[in-house]
């Protein structure tokens, strides 16, 4: 049986009665929206305090620095050769590959070398064995042999002596001849010499050998010593190593060619520490000082602070500009293996030529670089943090404009004044209003 359809008075007061709670859910989830952000944010805990260190802002009287461009040499450079004629067997190096003091770098053909260094090592041994004998004396057995020998030779000369006795008695008698008594005294006197040579012998053996053919047999060894130690030398040269650490710039030539002596294998550079060289006019020169501070600026290391001191005023001008080589010496960063400066680069130096004035300095390790400007952060106080003997604050970031150096601090033109508390450590995490503690500074 079919369900009769409802009438439409009833559908109409269940659509109406439907309509007020449809408009109510989105009002009640608009609620929930509002109330909720709320105790979140009045949940959320407050971010930690950074631990930085912090310096105050100095004034000091500096000459005003100016700014000149120069250019970045290594510390050494060395074009590397061959002591000794060679055909090159193995080049083990390749254009920008770091290598330290003594690594070998290339190696020449040196199978002859060896064979006669195996012969000249083995005559050697045999000397200095001859001279350990002679140096050791007798042995015991040679001196019981030579005192045997001389006790046969005396028992032949008792047994000669007895003979001629006994022939000459009966010679006497007339019952021995001429001849033989003859014959007994010369074998008495042989007997006799023998004992003699046998005393002597025994004499030797027990003095040892002479002092002189100890030198001798030294003097055999120490020359071919002199022998062994001249293949090594010519065995070490066809090894040719690194006279410095540094990298490698330029190879001269390859495996299989032939090096004459002095023929170049490879140019190495010291980039450990660099030079940079700068132009100075005769008007500013008088002011430099050796082991002054310099500020250093460079195009692909922006984001560094880079200071050096000048390492020496070269005392003659080119002629035509009338300016003066002024090197600067400063220590370079290696940055996964490869050096941050290199040969060639672009440098700006502020050098203190200026006139001296009252200037604002702050320690370099303040400064943030790699922005758009250079910046550092001042330190707000608000007393104490709670933790023992830290203090508490906030930051925020100061641009300034760099100026000289000046034993480790940098000079700096913008909104800071002497006495401001900066982060020197600690700043590369810091954001514009982060909370801070930091040992109060010492009065």
């Amino acid at each position: 049986m079919t369900a009769p359809l409802p009438s439409p008075r009833w559908t109409a007061l269940a659509t109406a009665a439907r309509r007020p709670m449809t408009r109510a859910v989105p009002a009640v989830f608009a609620a929930l929206l509002v109330v909720v952000p709320a105790v979140v944010h009045a949940q959320a805990p407050a971010a930690p305090a950074v631990p930085v260190v912090v310096a105050a802002v100095e004034e000091r009287q500096l000459a005003a620095g100016q700014s000149f461009v120069g250019t970045v040499y290594p510390a050494r450079v060395s074009d590397v050769g061959s002591a000794v004629d060679g055909r090159l067997v193995r080049l083990p190096i390749v254009d920008g590959q770091r290598v330290e003091k003594g690594d070998p770098i290339a190696e020449l053909l040196r199978g002859l070398l060896e064979i006669e260094r195996e012969g000249a090592s083995a005559e050697l041994e045999r000397l200095r064995q001859a001279l350990a004998e002679l140096e050791a004396g007798s042995r015991p057995e040679e001196l019981d042999q030579a005192r045997a020998q001389v006790e046969g030779a005396a028992a032949r000369l008792e047994f000669a002596r007895s003979r001629f006795d006994r022939l000459r008695r009966l010679a006497e008698r007339g019952t021995s001849t001429v001849e033989e008594l003859h014959d007994a005294e010369t074998d008495q006197r042989q007997a006799a010499a023998q004992l003699a040579a046998t005393r002597a012998a025994l004499a030797l053996t027990e003095a040892g050998p002479r002092k002189e053919q100890i030198a001798q047999a030294a003097a055999a060894a120490a020359s071919q010593e002199a022998v062994v130690e001249r293949i090594d030398d010519q065995l070490g040269k066809h090894t040719i190593r690194a006279p410095f650490a540094g990298w490698v710039v330029q190879r001269f030539t390859e495996e299989g060619q032939w090096l004459a002596r002095g023929g170049l294998v490879a140019r190495i550079a010291e980039l450990d520490e660099v030079e940079v060289v700068v132009q100075v006019p005769e008007l500013s020169i008088g002011r430099l000082r050796t082991a002054d501070s310099v500020r250093l600026e460079f195009d692909a290391a922006a984001d560094r602070t880079w200071i050096g001191r000048v390492a020496r005023v070269v005392p003659q001008a080119d002629l035509l500009a009338r300016s003066f080589p002024v090197r600067v010496r400063l220590a370079n960063q290696i940055v996964d293996g490869e050096p941050v400066l290199r040969g060639g680069m672009i440098a700006r130096a502020w050098l203190p030529v200026g006139k001296a004035g009252r200037a604002t300095v702050v320690p370099k390790d303040a400064l943030v670089l790699g922005g758009a400007v250079p910046l550092v952060y001042v330190v707000t106080p608000a007393g104490s943090s709670g933790t023992g003997s830290m203090a508490a604050g906030s930051v925020r970031p100061v641009e300034v404009t760099l100026g000289v150096t000046v034993e480790g601090s940098v000079e700096v033109r913008g909104g800071l004044a002497a006495g401001d508390l900066v982060v020197v450590r600690g700043n590369e995490r810091l954001r514009p209003g982060a909370a801070v503690s930091f040992p109060p500074l010492q009065p």
